[in-house]
């Protein structure tokens, strides 16, 4: 999807006011349009929920196919009654939320995403382009759309229900070297709403990584989704992923209508070796392998020169699983034992050879007394083979907790110089320990720094204390989000069991974040969304410099001679801000600007 939504044309979208840098937007404008007997009036093929839909989730987003490209840059402007006609109608309009108007890039598709949870138990009509509207919806050649109207009607929204929560993901979060041909499950603590078509629900990152490649499928229950990668993943590919982004058009739900909240669950593992290119060298294992494996790990989060912190939401985890070779034979059931002899069976997806057992814990003292040093053995058997007994001896954790040393300095980072990042040194590591060390870029997607990279090449040896970030590896004025983590591999084997491979690992990893820029002045606002709100202010979305506060000035005209000052907003670290103009005494039209401070 085009996650730009309500572009507007009215006036430049950038210009220079002195030394200041200046964004300009118009709430709305009044549009000339060719209407040529030749041209084709547009047509709505598609709405979702469709027309006289019943128990509609709260939640769910209203969707037009248009039958032609239409133009993207119309903004959606609600109706507000006796006082405006907007291009979109929506009633009851005391209740029901705003709406984000989205744009897919071939100009067919209109995602309208609520705000909000729509009212429960409520029928919704929705008119686009009623009679007297101002700026109409129009076709990319200027044709307005025939006034189209339809209603829904909701359920019970969360029915009593609970909010549903991630539990568990398979490859565990920050896991290296994982098969290219592992498949990606995510357990729930409650049955979901088995939606067939995925979609944009889970946003995939990762270079070369196409979502139109994931094949995924429920469990009977509805508690664990399962999606694979058709002809595996990339090798030694960083592969990041987040379950109901805020621009996704679909959602995840619980079965009794309530929505997983939005970007709260999220993850990354990083592929193995081999396959990657002529610059890469392969690990010697095949794609076409299985695999076996015992994790314990931690995950923190360091927001300051302080020690980190366990991440907020279930730091600490044991993890096992067995994947079949993608030749057979298949893995049809396994265990794990711990030392005090307790049997964990491992449940799953039989039907693709995937088992697996995962367990979270709140603290590493928990942790470490359900699954303690000692001797596991992971059992499993194949179609038309005996079963297999693996032993692994699991030692004390001494994996110290990773920490950034120089955090206030990595938090204003000149991009166009040479950045030496330092942390603490991984003390006891030995031959078999490994660190490592990924830099994202959520906002535009995909990993701009990993360190070690064989297809660089690039080496982090397990003794290193920094690496150095070389001079234009990031950009300015961003916020990048990164994974130190600590290894220990206690377990790996390429021969213990024909065509798989096993590995034991403990593991510790801090998330943190990189920052670049040093202040001066700060980038042009762009207003990437607009709106009427049901209380008739004018609501919009901007994006600028991180962390920088925008003066919002307002006048009638583009070029009025004096503009005044209707508030601001501050950016969040991400770099969007929202803006409501709440003033008394406004009237359209109403055109705004942002002046960076």
């Amino acid at each position: 999807m085009n996650r730009s939504s309500c572009r507007v044309v009215c006036g430049a979208r950038g210009a220079a006011f002195a030394t200041r840098i200046v964004a300009l937007v118009a709430l709305y404008c009044l549009l000339a349009f060719n209407l040529a007997l030749a041209q084709t009036a547009p047509k709505v093929v598609s709405v979702t929920p469709a027309n006289g839909a019943t128990d509609v989730s709260v939640t769910t987003a209203l969707v037009f196919v248009f039958d032609q490209p239409m133009q993207t840059w119309v903004p959606l402007i609600p109706s507000i009654p006796d006082a405006f006609v907007g291009n979109l109608d929506l009633s009851p309009a005391e209740s029901v939320p705003s709406l984000d108007g989205l744009w897919s890039e071939d100009g067919r598709t209109l995602t309208c995403v609520p705000s909000s949870d729509w009212p429960a138990n409520t029928l919704i009509r929705w008119g686009l382009n009623p009679t007297g509207v101002l700026v109409p919806i129009t076709s990319e050649s200027g044709v307005p759309l025939a006034g189209v109207s339809g209603s829904f009607t909701t359920g019970a929204g969360g029915g009593g229900g609970t909010e549903p929560a991630l539990v568990a993901s398979t490859p565990a979060n920050g896991a290296m070297g994982v098969s290219v041909e592992t498949p990606v499950t995510f357990l729930f603590d409650q049955p979901m709403k088995k939606m067939a078509l995925i979609g944009d629900a889970v946003d995939w990152q990762g270079s070369g990584v196409d979502p139109g490649n994931f094949v995924c499928s429920w469990s009977a229950d509805g508690r664990t989704l399962t999606c694979l990668y058709t002809g595996g993943f990339p090798a030694n590919t960083v592969i990041a992923w987040t379950l109901n982004p805020e621009s996704s058009s679909v959602r995840f739900e619980s079965e009794t209508g309530e929505a997983l909240p939005e970007d709260t669950y999220s993850g990354f593992f990083m592929t193995a070796e081999g396959g990657g290119g002529d610059d890469c060298t392969p690990d010697g294992i095949p794609e076409s392998w299985g695999g076996y494996s015992l994790m314990k790990s931690a995950q923190y989060e360091q927001t300051s020169s302080a020690d980190p912190a366990p991440a907020s939401e279930t730091p600490f985890h044991f993890h096992a699983m067995v994947l079949s070779p993608r030749n057979g034979p298949t893995v049809t059931s396994g265990s794990v034992t711990l030392p005090n002899g307790t049997t964990k069976d491992l449940e799953g997806e039989s039907m693709i050879g995937l088992l697996m057992y995962t367990e979270d814990f709140g603290s590493d003292a928990a942790l470490e007394a359900a699954y303690p040093a000692g001797k596991y053995t992971l059992r499993f058997t194949q179609t038309g083979q005996a079963e297999r007994a693996i032993a692994m001896t699991m030692p004390t954790v001494t994996v110290p907790v990773p920490k950034i040393a120089n955090y206030t300095e990595a938090q204003s980072v000149n991009h166009a110089q040479d950045f030496t990042l330092r942390w603490n040194a991984f003390a006891g590591a030995g031959a078999n320990d490994h660190l490592s060390l990924i830099i994202v870029d959520r906002n535009m997607g995909g990993v701009v720094f990993q360190a070690p990279d064989l297809c660089v090449p690039r080496e982090l040896p397990v003794s290193a204390p920094s690496i150095v970030l070389p001079a234009n590896t990031l950009q300015n004025n961003r916020t990048y989000e990164a994974t130190l983590m600590f290894g220990r591999m206690f377990y790996f084997s390429t021969n213990a069991v024909p065509e798989m491979s096993g590995s034991g690992h403990i593991g510790r990893q801090t998330t943190f974040t990189v920052k670049t820029g040093t202040g001066g002045t700060g980038a042009a606002a762009t207003f990437t969304g607009c709106r009427m709100l049901p209380n008739g202010n004018p609501e919009m979305t901007l994006m600028g410099t991180p962390l920088r506060t925008y003066t919002i000035q307002r006048a009638g005209t583009v070029g009025a001679a004096a503009w005044t000052q209707v508030g601001s907003v501050t950016m969040n670290g991400a770099g969007t801000g929202v803006f409501e103009d709440a003033q008394a005494g406004k009237s359209l039209p109403l055109f705004y600007r942002a002046v960076a401070n």
